[in-house]
């Protein structure tokens, strides 16, 4: 390979983690050295040279955030540049874009792919005049993103004919941005109805040179502008956002009339949405009946893969059938297990083969299905099948392993386990959204309230006030506050309700370093930016409960083998 004389720093507090990295990059012929914490990577940069750092994000004492910070400083202060590539776990997914704002070249998620680990870090290890391996993806495919949006022709052919003759409207980008046509109209109407609002707040804004509020406005503006497809108004509000913020007030107060001109113009491009109600009261009515009528979830059923008959088979079975639950046994072959996806939360597989190569098959599939559809993994049979298998792709979505002879009372008593928490984990939610913009909530709330129960407030004194009677399942928080910015009102949950466990994840719509670093320095359980589109809101909150469910069942939590170097 093309990198032999490449020297990659591991930094990673777990030895099993550093162990599998640096082995991986020795079948390569690639030299490592290893770092468990963030004050032994500085120490080790301060005395060698690397091409490559791999640098875990959570780690005790300083995280990866703050040791990237001290590594900047001392990249800078002896003139060099050395690209760190943030190694972190599948809850670290929904954060990719801010750990690249916050200056890592690029983000792995653990358990790590070969394949993908390599297509990654030789972009950073490539000799200027040599040509990529063979078999391996060009650098550029890492850019395009997992989920490409369906072709919104479909839906855009649902959109009244006099919309789809609007200027200055991306359709295209609005309908995928919002998923539908009718959350598209929703948005839509939301940013129609405020215009004369937020207009009148700009020019007062702007006439009192309030910039602080001002920043704020033009920031939500930009937010809902781009959410719905309208770029032009929206990066014309990026660009006097950043003038202001710079403390470039000339070319605010010069561009501002022109720019509420040409925002009050769309009151009548969209005067037709006028004669639609899209935010009656009878959408909460409907869910409100909803909630009262929810049925709760009891799925005991549990799927048992085996490769034949066997006594542990048939007395697990029983067991299980004595305690309660439903077992339905199938063979390991891919076809049926797919079939039988859906029938149950649990899945006990016993690779009771030889054949390693047709276990790792299984463990593949069963990894990626029970991680997509949130559902426990557990292991049984001989030692050494579970071996094989806790050494192929997937094992990381084991939660147990029951090596014969199994116990019976533990296996029991973890089904039991994982029942209730699946249990907890279909029930109806309880969102709190805050955002000192009633529109984007507006949207939001639309957006949400099929699957959740939605409370949305414009400050911290009514989130405080309702947390003292209604405790939620997850708070998201507007960064960007007037009076109490985000960071604020969540150090006032936390010192006013200390044993509130609830997880914040911050919701903004601005990737600017200096508020990414606020960000990583507030240490919340997630970022979100506010341009996201729906399915992809919709789909990290979903990933952020499932993660949390799984996180309950970890202990114990079976340990992935120490590979050979």
């Amino acid at each position: 390979m093309r990198t032999k004389k490449s020297r990659v720093l591991i930094v990673d507090d777990m030895q099993i983690n550093r162990i599998v990295l640096a082995s991986l990059l020795a079948t390569q012929g690639i030299m490592s050295d290893q770092a468990e914490s963030g004050a032994d990577c500085l120490s080790l940069c301060e005395k060698n040279e690397y091409d490559l750092i791999l640098l875990d994000h959570r780690m005790p004492d300083m995280d990866g955030a703050q040791t990237l910070m001290k590594l900047k400083e001392l990249f800078a202060s002896g003139r060099r540049e050395i690209p760190v590539i943030c190694h972190t776990t599948e809850e670290g997914r929904d954060n990719i874009t801010l750990y690249k704002a916050a200056g890592f070249a690029d983000v792995l998620i653990k358990p790590v792919e070969p394949i993908e680990f390599f297509q990654v870090i030789m972009t950073y290890l490539s000799d200027e005049n040599e040509f990529p391996d063979p078999g391996v993806a060009p650098s550029s495919n890492k850019n395009i993103p997992e989920d490409i949006p369906d072709d919104p022709r479909e839906e855009i052919e649902k959109l009244p004919l006099w919309l789809k003759l609007v200027p200055h409207i991306d359709l295209v980008s609005g309908i995928a941005n919002c998923g539908s046509a009718d959350d598209y109209l929703d948005a839509l109407y939301v940013f129609y109805s405020s215009i004369e609002e937020k207009s009148k707040e700009l020019e007062h804004f702007l006439h009192y040179e309030d910039w602080t509020m001002y920043a704020l406005r033009i920031h939500s503006l930009k937010s809902v502008a781009r959410l719905i497809g309208a770029k032009k108004l929206a990066d014309k509000a990026a660009e006097l956002e950043s003038n202001t913020r710079s403390e470039k007030y000339p070319p605010v107060r010069k561009d501002t009339p022109d720019f509420i001109r040409s925002y009050r113009e769309f009151s009548v491009l969209l005067k037709e949405l006028g004669n639609r109600d899209l935010l009656s009261n009878d959408a909460s009515v409907d869910t409100t009946s909803e909630n009262e009528n929810e049925t709760k979830y009891i799925n005991k059923n549990i799927l048992y893969i085996q490769s034949g008959k066997g006594i542990v088979k048939k007395g697990i079975e029983n067991n299980l059938t004595e305690n309660g639950f439903t077992v339905i046994s199938i063979p390991d072959e891919a076809d049926l297990i797919i079939a039988h996806r859906n029938v149950a939360d649990v899945v006990i597989y016993n690779p009771s083969m030889s054949d390693n190569a047709h276990i790792g098959i299984t463990m593949n599939l069963l990894g990626e299905l029970c991680q997509d559809n949130a559902k426990f993994l557990c292991l049984t049979g001989d030692s050494g099948s579970i071996e094989a298998a806790m050494n192929s792709y997937g094992s990381h979505r084991v939660s147990r392993t029951y090596p014969r002879p199994v116990n019976m009372d533990e296996l029991i008593k973890d089904m039991k386990l994982f029942s209730n928490l699946e249990e907890e984990y279909h029930r109806r939610k309880t969102l709190f959204i805050t955002d000192d913009d009633p529109g984007y909530l507006a949207v939001i709330e639309r957006w949400l309230s099929p699957e959740y129960n939605v409370l949305c407030f414009t400050d911290a004194y009514s989130v405080m006030r309702s947390i003292s009677t209604v405790t939620p399942d997850l708070i998201l928080l507007d960064l960007e506050m007037p009076k109490t910015d985000g960071c604020e009102l969540m150090k006032m949950i936390h010192t006013g309700h200390p044993d509130l466990k609830t997880p914040i994840i911050f919701l903004t719509g601005n990737n600017d370093r200096d508020i990414v670093i606020k960000v990583l320095e507030s240490k919340p359980d997630g970022y979100l930016l506010k341009t996201s589109q729906k399915d992809a809101i919709l789909d990290l909150i979903r990933r952020f409960f499932a993660e949390s469910m799984f996180k309950l069942a970890e202990s114990p939590k079976p340990a992935l083998p120490i590979p050979p170097l």
